[in-house]
């Protein structure tokens, strides 16, 4: 009896399969599927539109440590570069565990404050070069009264232009690079 039910259920599923691609009489045609819609795309990379995000990140960037904005002056580190300033002040005996306790203690020396502010104050943009989602800005400035180059190197996260490589803490002279 199981035999004749599977049968009939094979026999019954086979016609219904056979007749999906045929209409029935006074139906009107299958008509073709809509052609999917197109797929986002990323809009072409804008030179100037670059270049004017990435000059003022580092504007604001060096604006919030002169204000001692340590939380603002944060957001501008792509995460690599908070954890390389991390390093840093742990390779020399300073335990900090965020970006903003890094920068207090930085700050704490009044030399190093007072460097960073010349440097970032003075600094004078030269160069910006994008390469994708990384870029360089060559710059130079004045401390002490002496002249000196710097590069930042920044890459794009998440849409916004941020501080990496290096580190994001000023030089402590114009010439070692950001």
């Amino acid at each position: 009896m199981k035999t004749i039910r599977t049968a009939v259920a094979a026999a019954a599923l086979t016609a219904a399969l056979a007749g999906c691609g045929s209409p029935v009489a006074g139906t009107p045609a299958a008509q073709p599927a809509p052609p999917p819609p197109p797929a986002p795309t990323t809009p072409p990379p804008d030179p100037a539109a670059d270049r004017q995000a990435i000059e003022t990140v580092f504007h604001d960037y060096y604006r919030a440590l002169r204000a001692r904005d340590f939380t603002a002056a944060c957001g501008y580190n792509a995460p690599e570069t908070t954890s390389r300033l991390l390093a840093d002040l742990h390779a020399r005996g300073v335990e900090a565990a965020t970006c903003e306790e890094g920068m207090t203690a930085v700050y704490a020396i009044p030399e190093n404050a007072r460097i960073v502010e010349q440097a970032g104050k003075n600094a004078t943009i030269k160069k910006v070069t994008v390469n994708g989602d990384e870029a360089t800005l060559d710059w130079t400035s004045k401390v002490d009264g002496k002249t000196g180059p710097g590069t930042t190197h920044l890459r794009r996260v998440d849409g916004r232009w941020l501080l990496s490589g290096t580190g994001a803490a000023a030089p402590t002279n114009p010439g070692r690079g950001t």
